[in-house]
């Protein structure tokens, strides 16, 4: 008789570790989602890709420059970390509302590759986070701004001027952090 709750409470932390260990990817479980709903026609997987994929770097370009505002060691970083929390905001909303309209499921946190990343970052102190920060950042919208020139050809109209209206912005963000200068 004494087996018995010994041996379920093994069966529970075994459970409870086992669902600690495994969280699920919130982009994958987004595309997964999308994919379906693609299939059946509901909505257009192009534009889906878009959107996930859009919002994903947005949250990540949000959180580092979150970091930049507290750890930069110059005003210059700060300032931009400052413009990203600002802007990557602004852009998120706007892609929140296209994708609600639209019925695709857009992640709620990172993806687990860009919180890897995130994890490197925030680990960094002093020029080694400056450098790193700036260098993830050139990458980072280097990236965007090919995704955001490709969805200027999508055939949905309102994600199609967004991705237009967005590109400068984007581009602009892009020049800002090659003229920041790292030692």
């Amino acid at each position: 008789m004494k087996k018995i709750p010994i041996l379920l409470c093994c069966i529970f932390a075994i459970t409870n570790f086992s669902c600690r260990s495994t969280k699920t990817d919130s982009v994958k479980t987004a595309d997964k989602i999308n994919d379906a709903n693609a299939e059946k026609g509901l909505i257009n997987e192009d534009v889906a890709d878009f959107l996930v994929q859009a919002a994903d770097a947005r949250m990540m370009d949000y959180k580092e420059g979150e970091l930049a505002v507290q750890k930069g060691t110059t005003e210059e970083i700060r300032n931009y970390g400052r413009l990203m929390v600002k802007d990557q905001a602004m852009l998120l909303a706007k892609i929140k509302k296209l994708a609600a309209g639209r019925h695709i499921t857009l992640p709620a946190e990172l993806s687990a590759q860009k919180q890897h990343g995130f994890e490197d970052l925030n680990g960094k102190e002093g020029k080694n986070f400056d450098k790193l920060f700036c260098s993830m950042m050139k990458i980072d919208h280097q990236r965007d701004v090919k995704e955001f020139a490709k969805a200027t050809e999508l055939m949905d109209n309102n994600v199609r001027g967004f991705a237009s209206a967005s590109l400068p912005i984007i581009q602009s963000h892009l020049d800002k952090i090659n003229a920041v200068k790292v030692e």
